[in-house]
């Protein structure tokens, strides 16, 4: 697929334009991190991409850039800009331009800037190699005027800082602990991204007490006590107390939740496994410092994994007792809880024994 990434540039320079893949990958490939982010900048503009790459792939302009799909993986094509009057941490303003290093010099760290051409050549006007050899964190250009545009980079800075072992430039660690106010102006919807992003990760507790030494948990909304490492995004949400303006899916409220209450209990049950499940059990097992080879093998051993698969249903039980449907609950829950416990097994004949008893 890789090789495909670099057609692209071949046909954007066939075409009379310069295109090089920038960002994340390349940063990346040099620090021997696997990485599918794929970016590419070009001196051609979204309407002339379209016009190049129209017959043969699905392409959408969104916001002056084009996403153009390649066997189901999608690469960011952004014509070369500078930006301008930024407002609520958005540029408001895109200039398009003829010139990589104009491009360059609108984005956030010199680690983000590095380019690779065609040829895999690398394509470094900043210098920024020497700044990822030395996992050095500076801001391009002025830093308090990108921070001040955008405060979202404030967090990003954090999140390369953690994932990557970075030390942050003197100028960009001095002007955040100076302004951790700024925090507060970024977005939930911003600041949940970039946390979902970091939270992917195995270096969470360096961000974690980073924001708790310099009192700047209470500006992103966000606090943690106690931190356990479960290798999921739903695990660390679980763990931490945060402000209402973090917005969830229905699916990750009721995962935070039911986790939350596992921890609560401080107890990984046979009926604890049953009911939350195997997934949701060793994430609180991580936490509560539960061996998963314990949890898996009460799961294993579960004689039924949900109400599913018991051997008789709502309409058996209707049918032999024609009772009203809060009774014919009741006889479910009974049932589910004696098959469960192993007073009962999960067979038809007895388990319609036990109704007529129930009766």
């Amino acid at each position: 697929m890789k090789e495909k990434y670099f057609e692209i540039l071949k046909v954007l320079n066939d075409n009379g334009y310069e295109a090089y893949i920038v960002g994340g990958f390349v940063r990346d490939k040099l620090l021997g991190i696997n990485t599918s982010d794929i970016d590419i900048c070009t001196s051609a503009t979204p309407k002339e991409v379209l016009n190049i790459f129209k017959n043969n792939v699905k392409v959408i302009e969104e916001y002056g850039a084009v996403k153009l799909t390649l066997d189901d993986n999608t690469v960011d094509i952004t014509t070369f800009r500078t930006e301008e009057n930024y407002i609520n941490n958005k540029p408001t303003k895109v200039n398009y331009t003829k010139s990589l290093k104009d491009d360059l010099l609108r984005r956030d760290f010199t680690i983000n800037t590095i380019c690779l051409d065609k040829e895999s050549n690398i394509i470094d006007p900043l210098n920024a190699i020497n700044d990822l050899r030395h996992k050095l964190l500076k801001v391009v250009g002025n830093t308090e005027q990108k921070l001040e545009e955008d405060a979202t980079r404030m967090l990003r800075s954090l999140r390369f800082m953690a994932v990557y072992n970075f030390t942050l430039d003197k100028q960009l660690y001095d002007y955040i602990l100076s302004n951790k106010e700024k925090f507060a102006t970024i977005s939930y919807t911003k600041r949940k991204e970039e946390l979902d992003k970091l939270f992917k990760n195995d270096k969470i507790k360096v961000f974690l007490d980073f924001i708790k030494e310099h009192d700047i948990e209470r500006f992103l909304g966000i606090k943690s006590n106690n931190f356990v490492e479960t290798g999921t995004i739903i695990g660390v949400w679980a763990q931490l107390e945060v402000n209402e303006g973090y917005q969830f899916t229905k699916n990750e409220r009721e995962e935070i939740k039911k986790i939350k209450e596992i921890i609560y209990d401080k107890n990984i049950s046979k009926e604890t496994i049953y009911h939350y499940g195997l997934y949701l059990s060793m994430i609180a097992g991580d936490i509560l410092g539960v061996d998963k080879a314990i949890i898996n093998e009460i799961y294993k051993n579960l004689p039924i994994k949900s109400a599913k698969d018991m051997n008789i249903t709502y309409l058996d039980i209707q049918e032999i007792t024609n009772a009203r449907p809060k009774i014919i609950n009741n006889i479910l829950k009974n049932l589910e809880t004696e098959i469960l416990n192993g007073k009962i097994e999960n067979n038809r004949e007895k388990l319609i024994e036990k109704i007529k008893e129930y009766l």
